[in-house]
């Protein structure tokens, strides 16, 4: 685009050749398109020697300014478009030009050649900008003060402009259309999504995550399914199920059988009947149905598991302390002979403990299964004090990093949050620190809020994950605040074993955005990232108004020790 205005902006009346030269660049490039219409009517008003140039957009779903050289804008919206309107619906169909007197006709036309001070008989010459299909993006025009001063020479290379702007124009129309479909198409995936994923169920003692990756990013369901659910006794079942075949007809079967798993779980089915049980429900109406299944009922009064497989692989045991190992429960896949569970695996989770059950697309993609497991099995144990949503996420994009995806993948976490033994640490005051908006004072709040939690007895690893909250909240009211002194405030409080974060700012305030669970911000995006490692971190965020501040308030459970 700059070489282009260069050419331009030269000595002399540029040649209509170097000119034609550089539209491809100045038309067809990545500028806006306003930048586009604006380069257009100045190059066509150079080339042509006019008075004035104007491109006159006609198309109502462009929606596109009239892009001017040489006149007042509105002179040409009020008084032109409708004039060459009028003349451009004659000539659908093909590139057309119009001249002067042709124009003349109308009063409308008289009347912006006296408000633009040219005289009556000024020159001109109008040409269609085609669309595909036969339509009209609009019209270019030039106008000069001289009568008979436009020649075929200066037609033609109005019709060439015309015909590249026509391109550029429809593309940009194309790309928009394109983003529009694009989005409803991801709202019915969302919505697709949302029907066949279970609501998140409130547990005491209980966190939990869930991440799906289907093979096919155009194809976002298919036979990877799960299901958590609390039965009348307080018990929280967990249901992974992997059906063999692909789109939306693996996505019926596989609804198929967490409902049928479901339905026996909340009728009292023992968990080693379980599976089998399935079997023969689902086989019965669909005797061709192939599906992989694993169940685990938990307790949140004593952090008791049992686990019942159906040919999924091996469940994974990440402790508190990172360490990881291999739950061996084994069974045959509903649809095969035999289907049913070997044997209940009885466990006990600690606090911070993790359970992940997952299907075979995270170890499959190695083509080779013992190696998929070791590299689950590693990948778990440097994740291991993630939050469950993190667990779940990271252990489905590391075993992938790098392998050829061919199946879904499924990874489900429930980690034990409890809180930690009591001990004869005393709690202190609510922490406040009042700060002025800079980088300077957001660290000296981090050192200080950390210092405050260490007095109360947080763990190591909790502490770090709320001073990380509180630096991220604070970042975000400084790029909010009005920039005066003290303006900002850092406040902690201890909650039964939680702890209250409140940040507050004198901006004008936001909104939370919600976010699908399967979006991440872009490492590059200049903002939503803070808000997204703090609603990661915490188990409740809000926001809201006290007049003219804005407080953001946190709340992460079960850190404090039990009093």
């Amino acid at each position: 685009m700059r070489e282009a205005y260069a050419v331009l902006n030269g000595p002399g009346r540029p040649s209509p050749l170097d000119v034609l030269a550089r539209a491809a660049l100045a038309v067809h490039g990545p500028a806006s398109i306003e930048e586009k219409l604006s380069w257009a009517t100045e190059a066509l008003r150079s080339v042509t020697g006019a008075t004035l140039a104007a491109y006159v957009g006609l198309r109502a779903e462009d929606g596109r300014p009239t892009a001017v050289d040489g006149v007042v804008s509105y002179e040409v919206d009020s008084l032109v478009r409708p004039v060459l309107s009028q003349l451009a619906s004659r000539a659908v169909g093909a590139p057309a030009g119009f001249r002067g007197k042709e124009l003349r006709r109308d009063r409308r036309w008289r009347l912006f050649l006296e408000r633009a001070g040219l005289p009556a008989r000024a020159d001109a010459l109008a040409v269609v900008v085609p669309a595909g299909g036969g339509e009209t993006c609009g019209v270019l025009l030039v106008v000069h003060r001289d009568e008979e001063h436009f020649d075929d020479q200066d037609e033609a290379s109005a019709l060439a402009f015309a015909a590249h702007l026509g391109v550029a124009l429809d593309n940009e129309l194309r790309l928009v259309r394109l983003a529009e479909i694009q989005q409803e198409q991801r709202g019915v995936v969302h919505a697709l999504q949302e029907a066949v994923r279970p609501p998140t169920p409130t547990v005491d003692s209980a966190e939990l995550g869930v991440h799906h990756l289907p093979a096919d990013r155009s194809a976002p369901t298919g036979g990877d399914l799960h299901d958590w659910f609390v039965v009348p006794d307080g018990d929280l079942f967990l249901v992974v199920v992997d059906v063999m075949g692909k789109g939306v007809a693996a996505t019926k079967d596989a609804l198929a059988v967490t409902h049928a798993v479901r339905l026996l779980a909340l009728d009292g089915c023992p968990l080693e009947d379980l599976v089998s049980r399935a079997d023969r429900l689902l086989t019965a109406h669909s005797p061709d149905l192939v599906a992989t299944v694993v169940v685990a009922r938990y307790r949140p009064a004593n952090g008791h598991l049992s686990v019942a497989n159906g040919g999924q692989p091996p469940p994974l045991l990440m402790t508190g302390d990172g360490n990881v190992r291999l739950v061996s429960a084994t069974g045959v896949a509903v649809g095969w002979p035999g289907a049913g569970t070997s044997e209940v695996v009885e466990l006990d989770l600690d606090r911070n403990d993790t359970l992940v059950l997952y299907t075979d697309g995270l170890i499959e993609s190695t083509k080779d299964v013992l190696v998929g497991l070791d590299n689950l099995v590693r990948a778990a144990g440097q994740v291991a004090r993630y939050p469950s949503a993190h667990v779940a996420r990271a252990l489905v994009e590391r075993s992938l990093s790098g392998a050829m995806r061919r199946d879904d993948a499924l990874a489900l976490a429930l980690r034990r949050r409890t809180p930690p033994p009591p001990d004869s640490a005393a709690p202190l005051a609510p922490f406040e620190y009042r700060f002025s908006p800079s980088r300077a004072t957001v660290s000296l709040a981090r050192h200080l809020l950390s210092d405050w939690l260490e007095h109360i007895a947080v763990e190591d690893s909790e502490r770090a994950d709320l001073v990380l909250v509180a630096s991220e909240l604070c970042a975000n009211a400084v790029r909010h605040a009005s920039g005066a002194p003290s303006a900002l405030s850092l406040r902690a409080s201890a909650e039964a074993d939680a702890i209250v974060i409140e940040v507050e700012d004198d901006g004008d305030g936001f909104e939370l955005e919600s976010l699908y669970d399967d979006e991440v911000p872009d490492v590059d995006a200049e903002q939503g990232r803070g808000l997204y490692v703090v609603e990661a971190l915490s188990d409740e965020i809000s926001v809201r108004r006290e007049g003219e501040r804005t407080v953001v308030r946190v709340v992460r459970r079960a850190v404090l020790p039990e009093r």
